[in-house]
């Protein structure tokens, strides 16, 4: 069964979902001569303490995670900065603009390490090797640029189906990367030896997000035909397919091995438990297009950032509590 074809039987009953409020919401407002910044790029640390993020002003920001207080601004690209990523140590942030660069920071000092050669193109998503060492990075074109974090150097450019890709994804283990666009198809790299390991087709739409499940087991995609692929790459694994309509998905983030949140053009975010094929919370409280999520190791917290110009901070292991409101530096609460 093709995963287009592994439509889900109950795709028509309506089950009420829990719904749950963000416990913080920081705004990104505006400071008066300039509008607020929409956000397309979110990283938390395993520890879930501090949050990087980034948006269309052209800035990176760093949060602590639990007063709301920015903690640094980071400063440097010349235009949108649309992926922001944390090393797996949380000592280093990566950025990736539409400047065609990619630069790497200080997460205490707000220091710029080093900046990229210019790149082919606009930079769309970057993601971190588990080893800290390597950055996988794909944007408008046809090409995954591999990265040294030490030097900042090009070390690698592998061909990809595709000349608009928007997602790439490192496994766990750091044996696996998945990259995906345009095309609707995502193509599967052996990271140790750099060989092609497969194309995985999907629905010929574009793919927007990838997330591999902690054990590596799992690879979800989503994107514009409102629907969650997820391949089990285990031998003998079954594919499935969940309906996300009428919504276009824009992020995906695995909460544990077989729990996922879905973020998109519906302003909600969806968790999905996966054996049942059942949303289990529903997330309320932006107001536009959810773009980015990233959660801490445990998978109980979970962050988003939207087109709204806000970042929210969810517990997911708690009872609705009114949220507390941050506000930015340069704008006012709402």
């Amino acid at each position: 069964m093709t995963a287009c074809a592994a439509w889900i039987a109950a795709a028509n009953m309506v089950v009420a979902a829990p719904t749950i409020e963000p416990t913080r919401v920081i705004e990104w407002g505006a400071d008066g001569q300039h509008a607020p910044s929409v956000i397309t790029g979110v990283a938390l640390s395993a520890d879930g303490n501090t949050i990087a993020a980034a948006s269309d002003d052209h800035a990176v920001r760093i949060w602590d995670a639990n007063t709301g207080e920015l903690r640094t601004q980071l400063v440097g690209h010349r235009d949108w900065v649309r992926s922001v990523a944390l090393s797996p140590d949380g000592q280093t942030i990566a950025s990736g603009s539409n400047d065609h660069t990619i630069c790497l920071w200080n997460t205490t000092t707000g220091e710029r390490l080093l900046q990229s050669p210019v790149m082919r193109s606009a930079i769309a998503a970057i993601s971190f090797h588990p080893n800290g060492q390597q950055l996988g990075a794909v944007g408008y074109g046809d090409r995954l640029a591999i990265i040294n974090t030490s030097s900042g150097q090009l070390t690698q450019e592998l061909d990809c189906p595709s000349d608009d890709l928007r997602a790439v994804a490192f496994s766990s283990d750091g044996e696996r990367m998945a990259v995906a666009g345009r095309n609707g198809q995502i193509r599967l790299w052996n990271v140790t030896t750099g060989a092609l390991e497969r194309d995985i087709p999907t629905c010929r739409q574009r793919i927007r997000a990838l997330a591999f499940s902690p054990d590596g087991k799992r690879l979800a995609s989503a994107g514009d035909d409102v629907m969650i692929h997820v391949v089990d790459l285990a031998a003998g694994g079954q594919d499935v397919s969940l309906p996300v309509r009428p919504c276009k998905v824009y992020a995906v983030v695995f909460l544990d091995d077989g729990t996922l949140a879905v973020g998109g053009s519906d302003n909600r975010i969806h968790v999905w438990n996966l054996a049942a094929h059942t949303v289990t919370k529903e997330l309320v409280g932006h107001t536009g297009s959810v773009a980015a999520l990233a959660c801490d190791q445990s998978g109980s917290t979970l962050v988003s950032g939207s087109y709204d110009t806000t970042l929210r901070i969810w517990n997911l292991n708690t009872e609705n509590t009114p949220p507390s409101v941050a506000r930015s530096p340069d704008g006012a609460v709402r």
